[in-house]
């Protein structure tokens, strides 16, 4: 589909460009933007995440009178649109660890939209089961297209230096993230008493008065926001990632963290195997034994720490922000006119 000068235009929901995992996927697609494609972009700065963004997009493109295609690169679709739509939902987290509002906002409003989007994309063939036996999206408009890991975590050299050797957890602090698990499993393990906990971010009313209970205060350490410049070197200074989630829709910090060259406990839950191939060692999120059993693996059997390692250098090598963007305007310039 193409307009006039043989250029298409696409008008693009920007307001996502922020220091978050879809604002991190936005960049690196716009900065991929093929030549024939003339963008304009949403004007409206209503907030992320608004309930009245639909009508709000839905004006938007009523207004571009000339845009060929819609595209968005989060779960909001417009309430109507005359010209394609194309958008992603990363995952369907909204359904499962959110309030009961949101619940029924997801299945009444966004899973009704989406079922009439030309093409959704989405994060992993996990996340695509979902969204067939869940909102019931014809699988047919739908596309996986893998997220990718940025070229500084290949190519950096260096490490965060520490006195004492420490695992990593990178992300939030939400309940699908199991991180009381975490925790649990990493003051049980059988590991030398030097071995400490970083956490990215802030420690809540909740996680610290669990911390106290367990006895690992001394062990456990709060980063606090960790721009993504410092993070490469803090996960090569790790001893291993601990990211042994309950649901994700990808995953981002298991293949960053094999780009740097550190193994990660990942789980077998949700799409996080199928991120990690045979990279990783995957256990179930919901035994604390198996955790704490795989961080004494990677605390203390060295031929598998390197065997993993290298494992996981080749498997993050697959997965590139050149091959996501690629497949994501392939999907933009792809879909029907109506």
């Amino acid at each position: 589909m193409e307009g006039e000068g043989g250029l298409m235009r696409v008008l693009i929901d920007n307001r996502w460009d922020a220091d978050t995992g879809i604002g991190k996927l936005y960049r690196e697609v716009m900065a991929r933007m093929p030549a024939h494609i003339s963008p304009a972009f949403v004007q409206s700065r209503m907030g992320l995440g608004n309930l009245l963004t639909p009508w709000m997009l839905a004006r938007e493109i009523g207004q571009q009178r000339r845009a060929d295609v819609f595209y968005s690169p989060s779960f909001m679709p417009p309430l109507h649109s005359p010209i394609p739509v194309v958008f992603t939902i990363h995952d369907l987290m909204h359904l499962f660890y959110y309030t009961p509002w949101h619940r029924l906002y997801y299945r009444q409003v966004i899973a009704r939209l989406a079922a009439k989007a030309d093409r959704v994309i989405t994060v992993s063939h996990f996340s695509k089961g979902q969204l067939v036996d869940l909102l019931g999206i014809d699988e047919r408009s739908i596309t996986v297209v893998y997220n990718g890991v940025d070229d500084r975590y290949r190519m950096n050299k260096d490490a965060y230096e520490n006195n004492e050797p420490y695992f990593l957890y990178v992300g939030n602090r939400r309940k699908n993230k199991n991180l009381p698990a975490m925790l649990e499993a990493f003051a049980r393990a059988a590991i030398p008493r030097d071995f400490q906990f970083f956490l990215t971010g802030a420690g809540d009313r909740e996680t610290l008065a669990l911390i106290e209970r367990l006895g690992i205060g001394k062990r456990v350490r709060f980063l606090g926001h960790v721009p993504e410049e410092r993070l490469p070197a803090l996960y090569r200074g790790a001893q291993a990632t601990l990211f042994v989630s309950l649901m994700e829709g990808f995953g981002l910090p298991v293949i960053e963290s094999m780009a740097a060259g550190t193994p990660v406990l990942t789980s077998t839950a949700g799409p996080l195997p199928e991120v990690a191939g045979d990279a990783a060692l995957c256990v179930d999120p919901h035994d604390v034994a198996a955790i704490s059993g795989g961080i004494e693996v990677l605390a203390n059997d060295s031929g598998r720490h390197q065997q993993l390692r290298q494992a996981g250098l080749s498997r993050a090598a697959q997965f590139t922000w050149d091959n996501t963007a690629a497949q994501t305007w392939a999907v933009i310039t792809e879909a029907p006119s109506r």
